[in-house]
């Protein structure tokens, strides 16, 4: 019982912490298992498995599928030392076989209250925390270690993970987007920004929608916001890179005018995420622009439009969700 009541704090502070920021929900049912119908799928021991674990179901409505993404979510708290390969392909061999169960799983969808009529799909997502903050290495370099193809991922599964330095950033700009509201510079209604792409049409109506998994792990960010008490309609991106060479901000610029932003003579704010972003940024931010003018010939009116965008690093905001506060699964 008492596991219970703490994979529910984590998952109720989790959401109100971070993703709800990001547009998600999560379903109020926690910690629980769903069964196991799949012959094949074994313990470590060797016996068949009966079960399957729930930690938390966080959703949203994906823009580009036109359906609801639910994420089965394994919540994964370690200590530095624990954070290594082994350990991880182990949660991942455990979640490759309950996703499997779980996209065919008509107790998932009674217990969890996914309607089988509407559009939808089921993914994981493994969350790990490093909770003494220690874990200074590059998550990305423990998971390449990991022989992925041996894995038992069934045909159209979707596996995701979280890492320490992801829930790291993703707290600070959860925590960033609460301080410009405090300051009246973003409001509370916001979207996170789709464009319309060759091969994908974002579906429904463009405010309210969710930062995608996806997207919470890419370079960038785009939040496009209506006008606050201090501050006019625009456009907030989170930069996930280092900002060390003019290249990347001229490629960055491309895609803002691509994606028709910079002729909506909207505010668009740029702000650094990385940590180990350069002393330089705005130096090399202000070369990446005077570059990108002189290839479309010296463009007055497009030199002006760059002159607005403003460039700022978010100040970073270490988590504390201790395993002594509330229960997590190691």
């Amino acid at each position: 019982m008492s596991e219970t009541i703490n994979i529910a704090e984590v998952a109720a502070k989790l959401s109100k912490d971070i993703f709800q920021y990001f547009n998600w929900e999560f379903h109020p049912k926690m910690d629980d298992n769903f069964e196991c119908t799949n012959e094949d799928h074994k313990s470590d021991g060797g016996s068949p498995k009966i079960s399957h674990p729930a930690d938390v179901i966080f959703f949203y409505e994906d823009p580009y599928l036109g359906k609801k993404i639910y994420l089965l979510t394994d919540l994964k708290s370690y200590k530095v030392d624990s954070i290594t390969s082994t350990k991880l392909r182990g949660a991942f061999k455990s979640m490759c076989m309950t996703v499997e169960c779980a996209r065919e799983s008509a107790d998932l969808r009674s217990k969890y209250s996914i309607p089988s009529d509407e559009p939808y799909e089921v993914r994981g997502m493994l969350f790990v925390h490093n909770h003494d903050n220690e874990y200074q290495k590059s998550f990305y370099d423990a998971i390449n270690k990991i022989d992925l193809y041996s894995l038992p991922i069934s045909h159209g599964s979707i596996l995701h993970f979280l890492g320490p330095h992801d829930i790291q950033r993703l707290f600070s700009i959860a925590n960033d987007i609460l301080r410009l509201r405090g300051l009246g510079e973003a409001p509370k209604d916001y979207t996170f920004y789709y464009p319309d792409l060759v091969m994908n049409r974002r579906q429904r109506d463009i405010w309210g929608q969710p930062a995608t998994v996806e997207s919470l792990t890419g370079p960038y960010l785009i939040i496009r916001h209506k006008a606050a008490d201090n501050f006019g309609p625009g456009y907030l991106i989170y930069y996930n890179r280092d900002g060390t060479t003019s290249e990347e901000f001229e490629y960055l610029l491309d895609t803002l005018s691509r994606y028709q932003m910079l002729e909506s003579e909207e505010k668009i704010r740029i702000r650094v995420t990385n940590t180990e972003s350069t002393d330089d940024l705005k130096s090399v931010f202000h070369l990446a622009k005077k570059k990108y003018v002189k290839s479309w010939g010296f463009d007055k009116t497009r030199e002006a439009l760059l002159d607005k965008i403003q460039i700022d690093r978010i100040t970073s905001v270490t988590a504390t969700y201790n395993p002594g506060d509330m229960g997590w699964r190691e």
